[in-house]
């Protein structure tokens, strides 16, 4: 099985999410749209990847890797600046940004009630 489609469509949900997280410290107006459209497209891939049942069961384990691995890697682009970041509230923005993502992957129509 190849990892391509999940590997690609992880690494444009951390630039956007990045992009995204940086842009809510700033003075305008934060658009999501960018940002919720990557989220469902890697989760999409990666429950595809998984199947539902292992989807289901890694995705906790995945939304706190991968908030560690971006919250790492903005603080790796502010080393030594003195406007760090603050990253105090990135996983639960991350993981808002995923169950925008999760609303998305299954129509209206599929999901239990």
């Amino acid at each position: 099985m190849s990892h391509g489609p999940v590997r690609s469509s992880r690494l444009a949900f951390k630039k956007a999410f990045a992009a995204y997280y940086v842009s809510l410290s700033t003075p305008g107006i934060a658009d999501p749209t960018h940002v919720f459209a990557a989220a469902e497209g890697y989760l999409a891939a990666l429950r595809e990847q998984l199947g539902s049942e292992e989807f289901v069961r890694r995705l906790d384990d995945e939304t706190t890797n991968l908030a560690g691995q971006v919250e790492q890697d903005l603080r790796q682009r502010w080393r030594g600046r003195s406007d760090q970041p603050d990253v105090a509230d990135l996983e639960d923005r991350l993981r808002e940004c995923f169950e925008h993502g999760l609303s998305r992957l299954d129509p209206p129509h599929t999901r239990s009630r």
